[in-house]
């Protein structure tokens, strides 16, 4: 994740705007059409559900995106600022998605999960191992981001260095939505993770190799 910086307030604030909104429109219509705990829970599964896929989603962008700008790809067709530019808003519209992933499995009773159960790592009761993967790249996510935005005030070394938690966390995520999720079996589902380690797998290996190139030159 690049340095965030002054042009990227608006989309953090956009997507602080968003998650309010959606969390109290969604809150408030779920319990004034739906009487019954049963549908409520649905709803917000629902939500949990497609905020988690989109979560993966853009997260997967932002490795993509790192690994790629870093290995020189975009350079020849001089969208490396753009592509840094687009690394640095998913990296801020992740954080809103995620957010709303938790607040849908804290709102579907089904399968209770109290904000200790989602934010304390492999606390929760139901499937604890992929649960607790999800909680720490949570925290792993969470120091990306903030690592990147005070970038010039902790320096580049130390910030590159810690910026290696991006390749844990990814493997975090993706056990954690491969083996938590109800759904995560379906053929769609399978694609939605295949995809995104596949791309990121080619980006890695050109990375690599023109870095080997470069240290044999």
């Amino acid at each position: 994740m690049e340095l965030v910086n002054e042009r990227q307030v608006a989309p953090l604030v956009f997507g602080g705007v968003f998650v309010l909104l959606v969390i109290a429109g969604s809150y408030g219509l779920v319990h004034l059409m739906y009487p019954t705990g049963a549908a409520q829970n649905k709803v917000f599964w629902y939500l949990e559900r497609a905020a988690g896929f989109t979560s993966y989603e853009l997260l997967s962008l932002t490795a993509i995106l790192g690994v790629t700008s870093r290995s020189g790809i975009w350079d020849r067709w001089k969208l490396r600022y753009l592509m840094a530019q687009l690394h640095q808003f998913v990296s801020i519209l992740l954080l809103a998605f995620i957010a709303l992933h938790l607040f849908g499995l804290h709102e579907d009773a089904t399968i209770p999960f109290p904000w200790t159960k989602l934010l304390v790592p492999f606390a929760a009761t139901y499937r604890p191992l992929p649960t607790g993967c999800g909680v720490l790249a949570l925290y792993g996510i969470l120091v990306l981001v903030f690592t990147s935005w005070i970038r010039d005030k902790i320096g580049v070394k130390f910030w590159k260095s810690i910026h290696f938690l991006s390749f844990p966390t990814f493997a975090l995520v993706t056990l954690h939505g491969l083996l938590s999720g109800t759904d995560s079996g379906s053929r769609q589902a399978l694609w939605l993770y295949l995809v995104p380690i596949l791309l990121f797998a080619i980006g890695m290996s050109t990375r690599i190799r023109k870095a080997s190139i470069r240290h044999s030159a």
